[in-house]
């Protein structure tokens, strides 16, 4: 089985190559190959086969009516690209997909994904955990985009990683301006706002949440 499937299957990811060679488990496929700056898939393109990205990196960009591009993500391989809406009524691209780098593609049909589906209960536990998973992330999204104000975006996303009044950014300044769809100095200048309040205290990616009252207030 070619390796970047293993992202699905939670039973042969943890067996050794020499296992794997003795098992007759594969998925038929096809590897294409983007270049730079590429379009791999426009946004109301029909989703017909699973995407697997093995080698790269990609974007992907909402485009607006008016021709306005809001970057949503930045993607590494290994990782499936669309398959969320694989077995959606409406099937298509929710957004650009705009590669980075140099990068491979693995193609699958529908129909191969659903015998795979069918044959391997790991294959499908670990393809519905990744689409719930998936899900409510864009969940997620759609809260901070919801949020009026870019400190109330902020205290969202920082009460949603809190423990213990600490939290840990998975993004730096520039990526989280990209994520709320926001211009990097008014961000800075809002997480600077709220450190000068006495709000929160932050180091880099880490920091605590010193007001806990007024964080819930701020997000509203």
């Amino acid at each position: 089985m070619n390796q970047n499937v293993l992202f699905f299957c939670s039973f042969c990811r943890h067996r050794s190559a020499q296992d794997l060679s003795k098992t007759n488990c594969t998925i038929a496929h096809v590897v294409r190959t983007y270049k730079k700056e590429e379009h791999i898939a426009y946004q109301g393109d029909t989703v017909s086969s699973m995407y697997m990205l093995m080698k790269g990196t990609v974007k992907t960009e909402i485009v607006s009516d008016t021709g306005t591009a809001l970057s949503v993500e930045m993607i590494d391989a290994p990782y499936p690209l669309a398959a969320a809406f694989l077995f959606a009524d409406d099937n298509r691209f929710p957004v650009d997909i705009i590669t980075v780098t140099d990068c491979e593609i693995m193609v699958i049909t529908k129909r191969d994904v659903e015998k795979q589906l069918s044959n391997c209960p790991d294959f499908m536990r670990a393809f519905l955990t990744y689409n719930a998973n998936h899900i409510q992330s864009l969940s997620d999204r759609l809260k901070i985009f919801s949020q009026k104000s870019i400190k109330a975006k902020i205290a969202y996303y920082i009460l949603q990683r809190s423990k213990n009044g600490s939290f840990e950014m998975e993004r730096n300044v520039s990526e989280l301006a990209e994520y709320f769809g926001v211009e990097r100095p008014s961000l800075s200048r809002a997480f600077s706002e709220m450190a000068r309040e006495g709000i929160i205290q932050l180091s880099g990616k880490k920091g605590k949440i010193l007001d806990i009252k007024a964080m819930h207030e701020i997000r509203g």
